[in-house]
């Protein structure tokens, strides 16, 4: 039983840290291991004195789709949120979890969730220690983020962007802040808008669409928005579609390092392999839930393999070896 493992006590006690009469929210999709999944999560708090309300939601579109009215109600009114996804995260947009993160007492609300997780991954060894250790090490990138200037992003297969984040705050997703659990972390910061420019070549996956990537996709960058896309045919025009969604859906609006040690190397097309330790992924779209100034309709991470990144010409990654 899912309930009896260690990974679903420590997503109840460690990373949401519910407590007794606390208001728990458990929203899952339509699919049945996103369903046994938040099952396990709601007996467990139940086990620990939580009340908890269990909804199942119809599955969203993309990351930035805003929930249905009635389950925004239900978030607003809770403690706590819990999701259990497929391929898209039930239990945000990035307006509801990201710019309203405060109940109706004033509170400061935390929203976690899995994605595309099975229930073997879940059996799988895990430990407080190693959610302490991936998210001191994203601490101390946001850190540096906030403190510097500029990023430049290099890899084999062909990345050479460069951008600035004057001014930008850094931030550390994970676990215990309100992320996917239990073992994604990872260490953000929005370039500032119009700024960035070179090639980012996608030699991963994109977020969402379930594999990796046969071909690498060849992104050609100028003043801060994508202006040439090359590849795969059927992947060139799948991410053009995204990109012609809304004037700012191209945006280049989310840099990141994965820092989760635990999340195995290799891709297997899920939202996790965004925060394998040493991969960056570079999000276009909607960033003003990280402090940036765009607003879109979509947002879309995609991933690099290998990097090297310099902030301020200082090398803390070098071929995917995170240095700090």
């Amino acid at each position: 039983m899912l309930e009896r493992t260690e990974a679903i006590r420590l997503i109840v006690d460690t990373c949401i840290r519910i407590k007794p009469e606390e208001d728990l929210l458990v929203l899952a999709d339509e699919y049945a291991r996103s369903m046994a999944i938040a099952e396990a999560v709601a007996n467990v708090a139940r086990e620990r004195g939580a009340k908890v309300v269990f909804m199942v939601v119809p599955p969203k579109q993309n990351s930035a789709e805003e929930p249905r009215k009635t389950t925004a109600a239900a978030m607003m009114a809770a403690d706590a949120i819990f999701g259990a996804g497929e391929r898209v995260t039930v239990s945000s947009g990035h307006n509801s979890a990201h710019e309203a993160r405060k109940n109706e007492r004033g509170w400061e609300k935390r929203v976690y969730g899995t994605l595309g997780l099975s229930e073997d991954y879940l059996r799988k060894p895990f430990s407080e220690k190693d959610i302490i250790e991936m998210t001191e090490r994203a601490q101390r990138l946001a850190e540096l983020y906030t403190q510097a200037d500029s990023i430049r992003l290099t890899t084999p297969h062909g990345t050479d962007l460069r951008m600035s984040i004057k001014g930008r705050p850094g931030h550390s997703a994970t676990p215990i802040s309100g992320i996917f659990v239990p073992d994604y972390a990872e260490a953000s910061v929005p370039p500032v808008e119009g700024t960035a420019s070179g090639t980012l070549v996608y030699d991963g996956e994109l977020d969402g669409w379930g594999y990796p990537l046969s071909k690498p996709l060849v992104v050609k960058v100028l003043n801060g928005k994508v202006a040439d896309i090359s590849g795969d045919p059927e992947d060139v025009e799948r991410l053009k579609r995204i990109v012609a969604i809304d004037s700012e859906a191209g945006n280049i609006g989310e840099f990141a390092i994965g820092t989760s040690h635990t999340v195995p190397r290799g891709l297997s097309g899920v939202r996790y392999d965004c925060a394998i330790l040493g991969n960056v992924h570079i999000a276009l779209g909607r960033n003003i839930f990280l402090g940036g100034n765009c607003v879109s309709k979509s947002h879309i991470d995609g991933i690099m393999t290998s990097p090297t990144v310099e902030l301020d010409g200082k090398v803390i990654e070098r071929d995917g070896q995170v240095l700090v």
